[in-house]
């Protein structure tokens, strides 16, 4: 009967052993909407990896092989032309699929980027046609951090960048 009390210790103390030291990723995922007649839409996940280091991940459908499409996360919400806050690397056409990983970053107006600030940041996504001729006409949005999810009612173009 004495054994009893060291058994339940020791199983208590393995198990304790095995608690992942790995701390749990935050993240939140926003749609992204087809802008006029075109049936481009997905998701955008914006993870922290660390303090001051985030991962956007952009995945889009029905893109077209060998297109590029520039992303920009912008200030205001999707209905607004919005300043630019932060460029994002361009959505590949063949796969859909941009990840822009940034640490210790400053928005444009100068602000820290941290996963917290995004929570509370005003902001949208917006992804255009292309770097050329179409670079202001929007191919697909998102409003992102504490805006909601967008009813539509109109986009406003990208200017200024």
């Amino acid at each position: 009967m004495k054994r009893f009390p060291y058994f339940v210790l020791l199983v208590w103390i393995l198990a304790s052993c095995q608690s992942s030291s790995e701390p749990e990723l935050r993240n939140s995922e926003y749609l992204i909407h087809r802008a006029n007649y075109n049936p481009v839409q997905g998701r955008v996940v914006v993870t922290e990896l660390g303090p001051g280091k985030l991962e956007f991940r952009i995945n889009l459908k029905n893109t077209a092989e060998g297109g590029s499409h520039p992303a920009h996360l912008h200030f205001g919400d999707v209905s607004q032309v919005g300043d630019l806050a932060l460029r994002l690397n361009d959505v590949d056409g063949a796969t859909g699929e941009s990840v822009t990983i940034v640490e210790n970053v400053e928005l444009s107006d100068g602000q820290q980027l941290t996963y917290d600030l995004f929570l509370q940041l005003d902001g949208s996504i917006k992804i255009h046609m292309n770097d050329n001729f179409f670079k202001h006409m929007v191919l697909a949005f998102g409003n992102v951090g504490k805006n909601e999810d967008y009813l539509f009612d109109g986009v406003a173009v990208c200017t200024g960048h």
